[in-house]
């Protein structure tokens, strides 16, 4: 659904924002405190900047204006004197960061209403009243339930955290309410936070119950003895502060304040003026995007991105709800230009040249970027257009000769100053470099949409174009598959008539840029997740593209004498195996296995029915004692494991254009923000084994003269319990560099540390490590050998000896689940 007006298309639009609603959201804002460099508190000024920054980047308002409310006592004191009597005051650092605040706006050249004795609320009403009556839409940017009974078919009001805009439709599908029988409600139901008492015992399932029944609070007191019980009671006793409440919820739509079009209209900020704000308030990165990315990251709206298909010029475009947008980016209308002549590509960069920033995108023969062939690019800057320039296609049809590519496309990706957006940088960029197409990325200047979503939505399954094409937009593109084909009719993109190809590669360029203006809005509205974008994440996807390119070489002789010892042994074991057995059979199925250790040698199966025994690592390291054919199961399987994986594997993924193995690292695939490799897992090659470092002794440098630094930190996790949990005991262990379980078992065991003996101190150890991924006493007695019983009393006395510890643990278990998330040290969140 998207928010629809009974008048059609209107020239214009208004937003109001709830100003104190959103400071004090802001101040309370999940994050740490930041000060100026003076010490002055500014979190509030800067968490409501960068919402607004947000706001006006994606919905390019029209007029905007900043509703606040009085110091002064309201009218509806006078009504009601215990109206809002219980609040607490502001908390004392607020006042000063609200003139901060202040300043902002008025260098942003934003108006902001107070007037005394009146209310912001009142203050919106009436603005959006006179503007229904001129035709102008209206968005109220509140959450504030109040709002609601504003709604008309010029009004909306919209929900900045929680991404929701509600109208009167949305607010008749999840209420059944109109506006007008809203305000009854809220008179029923009272209001806590305002202190207006409405009727006892009724809260908003029974107003709103009653309302849709009767239709009006003067209906339902028309029909009031037909309500039964205490509520009934209670109903026809407190008729008059019903009424009364109703009077204080009402929006007073005549404030006196002047609906003035050109003041609201949004120009833009006195950029000197709000930098020097900035700079004043230590807001270093806001500096930063007004003197960089200003010129497209809130661009005035001559350079909108609008959504084709809006039915309103402009209203709401990008802060749809989910099936808002979905509405807001069909790409029906879309226009994709194939740029397949010298003439084309001639008026293209020009075209380009003016653009301060843009979206790309590779098409290529291989999905690995070390081996493809670059068959063409496309880029697009705007919603609703895309440009294709093939450089390869099928026998006969035109393409651009990739050296006036470069030569016209070279500079302008090679600019350093011009802010770049792509899906899967990282593939982009190594493509391109190979193709002696180099794009330069400076920080700040670059945007991977995929790292965007990872960093929003770490728990999401995908972060493909496609899947967030589906998920953020609403729409559809076209399946890779439709053009290439699968399986072994699969053909390479080179092959794909260029006509076809320019809708499939214009199309992505554009969703990769409508995925930009969605993500950065997002991201602008948490702050603390784009600092962890803008400072970690994406500078560490070029870091891994020179990693990728740099591959490392392989000792190949070494590796095919280790696959034939490799398969000696394995057989050798083979034959013992089948011996005690009995018979041969099938090592690798786990049924033929099964039958052979709990049917023909009795072994005792550690899952009840026949049809779930398992025979995995776990349950044959459980019977290692129990049979001699258990030990030589699981030297076989460790074997094949190394020998599948890696001595006969490796030497197949030597790429022949550089002779090195290229993984690649994935950045956006675990929840914790851990990295992962694959073709080959470089993170995975077993070191506990003999076998396992030889075949890490396969990777060589490439220069005799050169080495294979291995570097580890030493006790990292201690280090950082440590530090977070400031034990002060902890800590000066690891300042003076002692041997920290050798110290903990000393503490524990109330001994010096020398008198510390190696069982003790391996004790201690699995007690560190066990403490902080919370094994309980079952867990610690299995793995460091002892009693239930006594892990209890070693895992009390620890606790005990450092109650800092359990404290950081508990605090953050409690955070977690009031939160939802756990947070990392750089507000990394996992969803719980």
């Amino acid at each position: 659904m998207r928010f629809k007006l009974k008048s059609g298309i209107m020239p214009k639009n208004l937003y109001i924002i709830d100003g104190h609603a959103h400071i004090y959201s802001a101040y309370y804002a999940p994050m740490r405190p930041l000060t100026t460099p003076s010490g002055e508190p500014t979190k509030a000024a800067f968490v409501f900047t960068n919402t607004l920054l947000g706001l006006i980047g994606r919905a390019k308002p029209d007029m905007l204006v900043v509703a606040m409310d009085s110091a002064s006592p309201s009218f509806r004191v006078d009504m009601y004197p215990e109206y809002k009597a219980h609040r607490p005051p502001m908390p004392e650092d607020l006042p000063a960061q609200i003139k901060q605040i202040e300043r902002i706006l008025e260098a942003m050249n934003i108006p902001m209403l107070r007037v005394d004795g009146w209310e912001a609320d009142d203050i919106i009403g009436t603005l959006a009243k006179v503007a229904t009556e001129k035709g102008i839409d209206t968005l109220i940017c509140s959450k504030d339930k109040d709002m609601l009974q504003l709604l008309n078919e010029h009004v909306a009001a919209y929900d900045i955290k929680k991404d929701i805009i509600t109208d009167t439709q949305k607010l008749m599908d999840d209420k059944g309410l109109s506006p007008e029988q809203f305000i009854d409600v809220l008179a029923l139901q009272g209001d806590a936070a305002d202190n207006i008492p409405g009727v006892p015992d009724v809260g908003p399932k029974t107003a709103t119950d009653w309302i849709q029944k009767y239709g009006s609070l003067d209906e339902l007191y028309a029909h009031a003895d037909e309500i039964k019980g205490k509520r009934g009671d209670n109903l026809r006793n407190f008729k008059e502060q019903a009424y009364l409440s109703k009077d204080l919820v009402i929006i007073n739509c005549a404030a006196p304040v002047e609906f003035n079009e050109k003041t609201f209209a949004h120009c833009g900020p006195d950029k000197d003026k709000l930098a020097e704000i900035y700079k004043e308030l230590g807001f270093t990165r806001l500096l930063e995007s007004l003197e960089g990315r200003a010129g497209h990251a809130h661009a005035e709206k001559s350079k909108r991105a609008k959504a084709k298909s809006a039915p309103i010029g402009g209203l709401f475009a990008g802060i749809e709800d989910a099936e808002e947008s979905r509405a807001g980016h069909a790409h029906a209308e879309a226009k994709y230009t194939l740029v397949d002549t010298q003439g084309k590509l001639d008026d293209f960069v020009k075209k380009l040249a003016k653009q301060n920033a843009f979206a790309f995108d590779t098409e290529t023969t291989s999905i690995n970027a070390m081996r493809a062939d670059l068959v063409g690019m496309s880029f697009s800057w705007q919603a609703d257009a895309g440009y294709y320039l093939p450089v390869k296609a099928p026998p006969g049809q035109p393409t651009l000769d990739i050296a006036k590519v470069r030569e016209a496309i070279g500079p302008i990706l090679a600019d350093a100053e011009r802010f770049k957006v792509a899906q899967n940088l990282k593939y982009d960029y190594l493509v391109l470099e190979n193709a002696d197409l180099p794009v330069a990325v400076s920080d700040g200047k670059v945007f991977d949409t995929m790292v965007a979503s990872y960093c929003l939505h770490a728990d999401r399954a995908s972060n493909g174009m496609d899947a967030m094409s589906r998920d953020y937009l609403g729409y559809e593109p076209i399946p890779i598959a439709d053009l290439i084909g699968k399986g072994k009719k699969q053909i390479t993109f080179d092959q794909v008539d260029t006509a076809v190809a320019c809708e499939y590669a214009a199309e992505d360029a554009v969703v990769t840029w409508q995925l930009y203006e969605y993500l950065s809005v997002r991201l602008d509205g948490m702050p603390q997740i784009k600092e962890l974008f803008e400072t970690v994440e994406m500078p560490l996807v070029t870091v891994l593209a020179r990693m990728e390119a740099n591959g490392v070489s392989l000792d190949t002789a070494l590796l095919r004498k280790m696959s034939n010892e490799m398969t000696e042994i394995v057989d050798r074991l083979t034959d013992q195996i089948y011996a005690l057995a009995g018979l041969p059979f099938n090592i690798d199925s786990p049924k033929q296995l099964a039958e052979i250790l709990f049917d023909r040698l009795g072994l005792t199966s550690l899952k009840k029915g026949k049809t779930q025994r398992s025979t995995d690592a776990g349950v044959l390291a459980q019977l290692r004692d129990d049979h001699e054919i258990i030990p030589l199961l699981l030297e076989y399987r460790q074997l094949v494991k190394l020998k599948n994986t890696y001595t006969d594997k490796l030497g197949k993924l030597i790429n022949p254009r550089t002779d090195r193995v290229h993984a690649s690292f994935n950045q956006t695939v675990t929840a914790t923000g851990r990295l992962s490799s694959s073709d080959p897992n470089l993170q995975n090659i077993p070191v506990r084994t003999e076998m396992g470092r030889k075949i890490r002794s396969a990777f060589i440098p490439a220069e005799n003269t050169a080495c294979i630094l291995s570097a580890d930190y030493s006790q990292i996790e201690l280090r950082l319990l440590a530090h977070f949990s400031k034990d002060a005991a902890l800590l000066k262990a690891f300042a003076d560099d002692q041997d920290i379980h050798r110290f903990v078992a000393s503490q524990v065991y109330g001994v010096e540390p020398k008198a510390v003996t190696s069982e003790m101190r391996g004790k201690a150890k699995g007690v560190n490590f066990g403490i902080i991924y919370g094994q309980g006493p079952f867990g610690l007695a299995k793995a460091i050998g002892i009693t239930q019983a006594e892990a209890k009393r070693f895992i009390a006395d620890y606790y005990d000896r450092y109650p800092s510890i359990r404290s950081f643990m508990d605090n953050e278990i409690h955070k977690a689940k009031n939160l939802g998330y756990a947070e990392t040290i750089l507000h990394r969140r996992r969803p719980i």
